[in-house]
């Protein structure tokens, strides 16, 4: 009878990993970086501090230069984050919502300058017209929406059923998750 001898030398951890388990684990990593990235930017240009619980899509065309994510805090609220590489107006956000099935229930200003919207909007309404003054905020509707706005924080009241993403190729909006959301309201 005879015997052999075998060495038996260890690989590193992330080699000895099926290939799809590295993936999923690098991926994990940058799924996490980006959660912090958003959890950040809110904080400095949004002034809201709050830790993110759960995203419900990450990083999905919501326009040829715009991404959006969604996702649920600590508190339960379910917020949309958009940036963009061009710039963005309240009304194309407005229009990104609509067509992502949404519905908004805040668009948090920059800054946490609580009449932002407003101040752009007048100012724009008197380069319009100068000797003309404001009587209502309905003269101001319009121009509120030429505020620019990137990027975008959205506070949601609502997810009806389905979330939709824009396709660069086909120039149209499709599903990408099937997802409900109603808050309600408190009185």
């Amino acid at each position: 009878m005879f015997c052999l001898n075998f060495e038996i030398k260890r690989k590193p951890l992330l080699l000895s990993l099926p290939r799809h388990w590295r993936y999923n684990y690098s991926s994990m990593n940058e799924e996490m970086l980006g959660d912090i990235a958003i959890e950040k930017s809110c904080k400095e240009r949004f002034g809201v501090d709050f830790d993110i619980a759960q995203v419900i899509v990450r990083g999905v065309q919501t326009g040829t230069a715009s991404q959006g994510s969604i996702f649920k805090t600590t508190n339960g609220q379910v917020w949309l984050y958009v940036a963009s590489q061009s710039p963005l107006l309240l009304d194309d956000v407005l229009k990104i919502v609509s067509r992502m099935n949404l519905e908004a229930e805040a668009f948090l200003p920059p800054n946490a300058e609580t009449d932002y919207f407003t101040r752009i909007g007048s100012a724009k309404y008197k380069a319009l017209f100068p000797g003309k003054h404001i009587t209502s905020e309905d003269d101001l509707t319009y121009y509120k929406k030429l505020a620019p706005y990137n990027p975008a924080l959205v506070r949601l009241s609502r997810i009806k059923g389905e979330i939709r993403a824009y396709n660069l190729q086909s120039k149209a909006w499709h599903k990408v998750k099937d997802y409900n959301y109603s808050r309600i309201k408190t009185i």
